[in-house]
């Protein structure tokens, strides 16, 4: 049994089948898919659901996700992306998550962004081999804020306090 804690400090306990279901939920399957995977009756997952949501004191899944994600029970990468908007309510918890470890040159390209550096300094004070490599960095970067550009990517690092 692994102790969780909840605001008011106190002990939580889950028990194995508990934080498998956990993980299940958080992939964004339906109770159904859920009963299935764990082999159970529609009713006995949902009873088990509701025991889950009972310990965490939350009342629907929108918050079971948020509260453990906030518990460091799960990390964000066991959200699947497509249901991160269903889950997430709000904008910076939805879309500030962090798919994998920046690398220490893709912080740097942050930070330099963020100061506004525009990209051919960028390029020579990172000594990037060209805009080729520049574009490489951008991309990767977006990918694991999730960002649409490196400015929305700023903006997410900084929620993150990555920059």
């Amino acid at each position: 049994m692994k102790p969780l804690y909840n605001d008011n400090s106190n002990k939580i306990k889950l028990i194995k089948s508990q934080e498998l279901l956990l993980y299940i939920l958080a992939s964004g399957i339906t109770y159904k898919e859920a009963a299935q995977m764990l082999g159970v009756s529609y009713n006995t997952a949902k009873t088990r659901i509701k025991t889950l949501y009972a310990k965490l004191q939350v009342s629907n899944r929108n918050e079971l996700i948020l509260k453990t994600l906030n518990l460091k029970l799960i990390d964000s990468r066991n959200i699947k992306p497509k249901f991160r908007k269903r889950f997430l309510s709000h904008e910076a918890d939805r879309q500030a998550v962090l798919l994998e470890p920046l690398t220490a040159e893709e912080i740097k390209f942050l930070k330099l962004a963020s100061s506004g550096t525009n990209i051919k300094n960028i390029i020579e004070i990172l000594s990037l081999s060209g805009i080729y490599h520049t574009r490489v960095i951008k991309a990767s970067i977006c990918y694991k804020l999730q960002a649409q550009n490196i400015t929305q990517a700023v903006k997410f690092a900084k929620v993150l306090e990555i920059i």
